[in-house]
């Protein structure tokens, strides 16, 4: 199981038939569905992948996360 985003490139809102088509992937998950364009989906990538494929207008990334640095100001012993 991965972490995909689902992005929507077409004009307008998106398709509701496409909406239940991906949400009838076997054990997809949405995480989040708060962008008027995109979802954050939990789901395994060989069963999404072709869906998403299929359908016009989706693009499909998998999440992936940046580490921040630590900018913390450090003391350093005085020898």
């Amino acid at each position: 199981m991965g972490r995909y985003i689902l992005r929507f490139v077409g004009k307008g809102p998106m398709p509701t038939a496409d909406l239940e088509q991906l949400r009838s992937v076997p054990g997809m998950n949405v995480l989040d569905a708060s962008s008027p364009k995109m979802l954050l989906v939990l789901a395994p990538g060989e069963r999404l992948r072709p869906v998403v494929k299929s359908l016009h207008d989706w693009v499909l990334a998998e999440e992936t996360t940046v580490p921040l640095p630590d900018v913390r100001v450090k003391v350093r012993a005085v020898k």
